[in-house]
């Protein structure tokens, strides 16, 4: 079949599309609004530029059988003029197939007759190359829309496209700029253009004609959009479907979607709508506007009467069953077609709008819509318009004038919505536009006020040439209430509530916002009266009023000119206002009477009703305030940013259920140590026929389980009812051990304080403490002198028992603190450290005999009692009866065993431990008791009750203790372990229980809590690489520290050996060989130590007595001159034991409330307050005539363009405080994240050897160091690594301060290598 070529045509406008705006506009300033000539058929579009009606019949053109024409401008073809072929494919072979179709492009174009009416619709042809815009149809949609301007049709255009042409290059993108050049063209003459899309519309056909229409309709299953899924996928998304997936908006791309954005004004079910769609909103546009001739037989309008009794009272304008704008578009109007959104973006749901018809002419309506009802009124956010609203009312206003008809705009807001959201979308801007718009619109605009008139926000949709106003309704600058709250100021909410209603009613009598007296100042034109009967439902005579004022004031607007029209709305508004015109000596009499001290008023508070002045706050308590505050907005666990399980409340005291009357108590341990010493109490603990009990509820447990983090406070609130029903008990383990520093550290409360408080609450049953032997509470050695000291204050503060213990059963090192206790007259309880196996035949060190030495010489040492420590739970149920033969065998001192149930066999081995003779058993209350912590005192009680050896205390009269337990533990979430149960592997890697949760808080702390499995079989390998040692703190602590050290640098146990000599190892690894903590008894591998020692030699002796003794009187002398105040005691021997902790404790509570924030409750100490929530802080809980302070936070306020709030307080209910603070969690992140990483191809960088916190630096930049010098040390919580030089040289650079958070091989300096000579 032979073809031909087509002839490539460059196309020229028509004469009509050369007419241009210029010529518009000149004959828009001659045309008059009234002077349209009858119309030759029942529709016509009047516009300012030309008058016409479309004619019945249309020559030349041919109708089809159905009164459509034939297609028009068929000659039409695309063709491949850039010759495109791609992957194979050609596009001459696509257009050929497309061709098919019985089209030879996308568009199909002819005038349609809908329902009488002539309408020039042009539509994408789908099955041609999927609809896509090309050359050929962007000149095919071109000459339709001129052919529509030079006969005056309205024209439609259906789109259903892919979008731009590919195929066709550059040019087809071209297409859009064409065609939109016709559209304005057209749309130049004031004729209607609908747009439809169908399913799809994307690309250029969206971002062009299809979104140009003045009406935009679509069909609600289509898709429309401008980047297709997987043009997003690709570009934003990197082809990350699951990312896509997850952050695609519901519906995205729907034509729901696009409507809810404001981009479509109708939604139509099906296809078969369109028809009647099209054909209404044209009827509308196409309506008479023969508003001269209603204004020539319209009778003279009498104004309606002012109802006998009226009263103004604002508050009628909100009565629900007034009539609202809705209703009068019901009731007023005809043929209402509503008009969806601003055309860009949004979509309100106060402001609504669209086309009607009033008395038989076309008009747009513009409402603010409220509701009869609560839904109603809140699914119109109570007639408060969004930004989005006003924009859409602006487009419906300049739809208005695009085709010459009046405007009504009907108003009821109480003002524009005062949201974050409106802010930020820009309300001020959209509310002066509309202003801006309203004065110069050149049509008739007709305004009535229907109920409340909100400031600027009814004012933006009100500029009215005629403004009317119902008569309950109001208009002002605010409203009542928003006046009276600024001007006025209540002495408090009784006086508010008496006075607030009256006040308002004033306020709006003196503003003079009611109808009659805006009609008086000129606002308003003219006041519609309601009568008292009127409901929306049923106000017939008010629904008339309200017609003919609208039709009597556009009539006689529609006089005027379109230049009159804006110049007397012109001359309306410049004339508002009242105010006061002074000649030059007017001024200067005025001024100088103004300023004229005689003139001035004071008004004064008679005698004696002054308030009395407030006695101005302790210094403590705003300082306190500011750490509330910081906790509230910086804090890591805040409330306002961290929901909390709902479990967790503020902890209050717990009543005791009984007084605590000691006289009709029966003597306990307390009673026999404090009347006949520490060796009756032995005979009598001997003497009990009954297992006695030590609850380590208050020291043990919560370090077991959530890193010792438990607050003196939250101890105080149990301390009551713990000293009425464990009276019986041996003793309460309540201090020493971790609890120490952990106070200072962490707490910011003095442990010492908390010993004397606790002391206070509960006198009556002994207190027991764990103390280190030779490392006190701590993790080195100390001088003797100072362990003596301290054991002394510890006594005299109220320190019963002294759990005495060396990590590794050396009683050398515990001799002092045995001679020391023994002198106080209180009781030495010594340790023997428990490990191993001695079941087993392959046990070679810690064997029975060993564990019957070890008692036979603390026996002689002088000991009260014997403890079993056994610290990571290895005690086996089946070792109890040989274990005490064995001990029996060599002393009869009464036995006291400790454990942790973290394998949950722990349980059965005290119950053996009971039956076979154990004196005394560590339990703690049930809800803080297994897994690491102790065995449950309440089960063991239950389970022992009616046998042979039972403790004789009721399990049943620790449940209310146990239920606050649980209540303070939960407390405490963000510290727990995270063990659920219990785990026999403990038998393998021998973690102490109270090491056990503070390690698992490392590992997350440095980013390696998923390797944890990792961590417990390295822990067992240095342990073993370390000679199978006793694991206690401190030993237990470098076994630790060297197990996530080598896990955080990638390395094994054997590594230790091979790669030893380069290894900067944690600080309290070379610490432990150098025998800073003692020696095993049985010595440390020999070749590992002198690896890790680095030519350094072990100490000889006991660490203390290389020591030289503390000088208290330097010590004291140092803290005087350093902080300007005298310390006691107990704080000098705090701050030589932790120098820098003490120093970092004392500084922070100087600046954060002093002892008062020891005394908050837990609650706010670690997530903050709620709003509006109250709690009480007591300056000495144990003393009823000490201050108290009741705290409410009112509010926390914005975030302030530089990272500050301001956090407001009101404590005791008299003294406002607030507190202004910078908010660090809006900075960016930490240092960590960011930091280069260390290149171990350049020998200058030193990278860090563990994730954690730069603790300090030892040298400056330009400094010449020795190999092996220490340069810098980085601290994970109680870990601390030495960073030396791998080499001699220079510091050149140092890339970190102290406190720099860094990760595993962040740079930390860079030491340049000197030559060798």
């Amino acid at each position: 079949m032979a073809t031909t070529t087509p002839t490539i045509v460059t196309p020229q406008p028509t004469k009509a599309a050369a007419a241009t705006a210029a010529a518009a506009t000149e004959e828009a300033a001659k045309t008059n609004l009234n002077n349209v000539s009858p119309p030759s058929s029942p529709l016509m579009f009047p516009v300012p530029v030309r008058s016409f009606s479309p004619p019945r019949s249309l020559s030349p053109r041919s109708m089809s059988p159905g009164g459509d024409s034939q297609e028009l401008f068929p000659n039409i073809q695309s063709t491949d003029f850039l010759g495109f072929k791609f992957n194979g494919r050609t596009y001459k072979e696509q257009l050929e197939r497309a061709a098919a179709s019985g089209h030879l492009c996308a568009i199909s174009c002819k005038i349609r007759c809908i329902k009488g009416m002539d309408v020039m619709w042009m539509e994408h042809q789908y099955n041609f190359i999927g609809g896509s815009l090309g050359c050929a149809e962007g000149e095919k949609l071109c000459l339709g829309l001129e052919h529509a301007t030079e006969l005056g049709l309205p024209a439609v255009i259906v789109s259903r496209s892919g979008g731009a042409r590919m195929q066709e290059g550059t040019l087809s993108l071209m297409q859009m700029a064409k065609v939109s050049v016709a559209v304005q063209a057209f749309k130049a003459q004031g004729l209607p253009y609908i747009s439809v899309c169908l399913d799809p519309t994307y690309g250029g056909t969206t971002a062009s004609y299809a979104m140009q229409g003045d009406i935009r309709i679509a069909l609600k299953s289509a898709r429309i959009g401008f980047a297709g899924e997987n043009v997003i996928l690709n570009t934003v998304f990197k082809m990350d479907q699951e990312a896509y997936d997850r952050e695609c908006p519901p519906g995205f791309q729907s034509a729901t979607f696009v409507r809810q954005h404001g981009q479509l004004d109708i939604l139509i079910d099906d296809v078969s709508q369109l028809d009647s769609v099209v054909n209404k909103i044209l009827t509308i546009l196409g309506a008479p506007r023969n508003w001269h001739q209603k204004l020539a037989v319209l009778p003279e309008r009498p104004l309606s009467q002012k109802p006998d009794g009226y009263k103004p009272d604002f508050s009628k304008s909100r009565r629900g069953d007034r009539i609202q704008g809705q209703d009068i578009i019901d009731q007023v109007f005809t043929d209402f077609v509503e008009l969806c959104g601003d055309g860009r973006i949004g979509v309100d749901c106060c402001i609504r709008g669209g086309l009607a018809l009033l008395d038989g002419s076309p008009v747009v309506v513009i409402a603010t819509f409220k509701g009869h009802d609560a839904v109603s009124l809140q699914a119109a956010n109570f007639g408060m318009a969004s930004p989005a609203g006003y924009r859409m009312a602006q487009r419906l206003m300049l739809l208005a004038e695009h085709f010459g008809i009046p405007v009504v705009s009907l108003v009821d807001t109480p003002g524009a919505y005062p949201s974050f959201e409106s802010e930020a979308e820009g309300q001020p801007e959209a509310i002066a536009t509309n202003l801006v718009t309203m004065a110069g619109l050149n049509v008739p605009f007709v305004t009535l006020m229907l109920g409340e008139g909100g400031s600027g926000g009814a004012l933006a949709v009100a500029m009215g040439d005629r403004i009317g106003m119902l008569s309950e309704g109001y208009y002002g600058v605010i409203t009542p209430e928003g006046a009276v709250s600024i001007l006025c100021r209540y002495r408090n909410d009784v006086e508010k509530h008496a006075k607030f209603s009256a006040d308002c009613l004033n306020m709006a009598a003196t503003q003079k916002i009611y109808p009659s007296d805006l009609l008086e100042l000129g606002v308003i034109d003219e006041i519609i009266w309601e009568r008292d009967s009127d409901t929306y439902r049923n106000c017939p005579a008010t629904v008339a009023a309200i017609r003919d004022f609208f039709v009597h004031s556009i009539a006689s607007v529609s006089m005027l000119s379109h230049t009159e029209v804006v110049q007397e709305r012109h001359n309306k508004f410049r004339g508002m206002g009242r105010y006061a015109t002074l000649t030059e000596e007017q001024q200067a009499a005025h001024i100088q009477k103004c300023v004229s001290p005689t003139s001035v008023t004071t008004s004064r508070t008679p005698a004696g009703t002054a308030d009395k002045a407030l006695a101005p706050l302790p210094d403590d308590v705003p300082k306190l305030l500011r750490f509330i505050a910081d906790v509230v907005v910086n804090g890591p666990h805040s409330i306002l940013y961290n929901p909390q399980p709902s479990d967790i409340t503020v902890i209050e005291p717990l009543k005791p259920s009984k007084p605590l009357n000691l006289a009709s108590m029966p003597h306990n341990a307390k009673w026999v140590l404090d009347h006949e010493g520490p060796d009756a109490l032995t005979k009598w603990i001997r003497a009990q026929d009954r297992v006695l009990i030590t609850d380590t509820t208050m020291r043990d447990a919560h370090q077991s389980l959530f890193a010792t983090r438990a607050r003196t406070e939250d101890l105080l609130c149990a301390a009551d009812e713990t000293a009425v029903v464990l009276h019986d008990a041996f003793s309460l383990e309540m201090w020493g051990g971790a609890t120490f520093d952990v106070c200072l550290r962490f707490l910011h409360e003095c442990p010492w304080r908390r010993l004397r408080l606790l002391r206070q609450k509960i006198p009556n049953v002994c207190f027991q403490m764990l103390i280190r032997g030779a490392n006190a509470v701590g993790y080195t050695s100390y001088p003797d002198n100072l362990i003596e000291r301290f054991l002394q204050q510890a006594a005299k503060n109220g320190i019963d028992i002294f759990r005495i213990f060396d990590c590794f059963n050396d009683l050398s090192q515990m001799l002092p603190c045995i001679k020391t206790v023994r002198e106080c007259g209180k009781v030495a309880e010594v340790c023997m450290c428990f490990t191993g196996n001695f079941l087993s035949p392959d046990e070679k060190i810690y064997t029975l005999d060993y564990y019957k030495d070890l008692a036979q010489r603390i026996d002689a040492a002088g000991a009260h009692i014997i403890a079993i420590k056994d610290m990571a739970g290895l005690f086996r149920p089946q070792m109890a009866e040989p274990f005490m033969k064995a001990l029996r065998s060599v002393t009869q001192l009464p036995i006291h065993f400790h454990t942790h149930n973290t394998s949950s066999a722990a349980f059965t081995s005290i119950i053996n431990l009971a039956r076979a003779g154990c004196e005394i058993v560590d339990v703690a209350t049930a809800s803080m008791a297994d897994t690491t912590s102790q065995p449950s005192m309440n089960a063991f009680l239950a389970a022992m009750e009616g046998c042979e050896r039972d403790p004789k205390i009721n399990y049943l009269t620790l449940e209310k203790l146990d239920l606050l337990w649980n209540n303070i533990r939960a407390t405490y979430h963000p510290f727990e372990s995270g063990l659920k149960n219990g785990t026999a592997r403990v038998y393998d890697h021998q973690i102490p229980g109270g090491q056990y949760s503070n390690l698992i808080a490392q590992c997350k702390s440095m980013g390696i809590w998923n390797r944890w499995g990792e961590v417990l079989d390295m822990y067992r390998d240095v342990n073993k690489a370390f000679g199978d040692i006793i694991k206690v703190t401190p030993s237990s602590k470098c076994v630790g520290d060297m197990a996530l050290f080598l896990i955080t640098n990638n390395m094994t146990a054997k590594d230790l050996w091979t790669k030893g000599k380069t290894i900067d190892f944690p600080g309290s690894v070379q610490s432990f060989f150098k025998g800073m903590l003692g020696f095993p008894h049985h010595g440390l591998p020999a070749d590992l130590s002198e690896i890790i020692l680095k030519g350094d030699q072990p100490i000889k002796g006991r660490p203390n007595d290389n020591l030289p003794p503390a000088d208290f009187a330097a010590a004291r002398a140092m803290l005087l001159a350093k902080y300007g105040r005298e310390f006691s005691e107990e704080d000098v021997i705090s701050s030589l034991f932790y120098p820098q902790v003490f120093a970092d404790y004392v500084q922070f509570t100087a600046k954060h409330g002093g002892d008062l924030i020891m005394h908050l409750p837990s609650y706010t100490f670690l997530f903050g307050m709620k709003i509006n929530s109250g709690i009480t802080v007591y300056a000495n809980p144990c003393d009823p005539a000490s201050p108290r302070y009741f705290i409410k936070l009112q509010r926390v306020g914005p975030l302030s363009h530089e990272n500050f709030r301001t956090v407001a307080f009101v404590v005791n209910k008299l003294h406002n405080v607030d507190v202004k603070l910078k908010e660090t969690r809006a900075e960016p992140t930490d240092s960590a994240t960011t930091m280069q990483l260390a290149n171990p191809s350049d020998k200058s960088h030193i990278p860090s050897p563990l994730p954690g916190i730069v603790d300090k630096i030892y040298v400056k930049v330009g400094d010449k160091v020795e190999k092996g010098a220490v340069l810098l040390s980085v601290a994970a919580m109680k870990m601390e690594v030495q960073v030396a030089a791998p080499h001699a040289g220079i510091v050149e650079k140092l890339c970190v301060q102290t406190g720099t958070k860094v990760t595993n091989k962040s740079l930390l300096a860079q030491v340049v290598e000197l030559p060798t000579v």
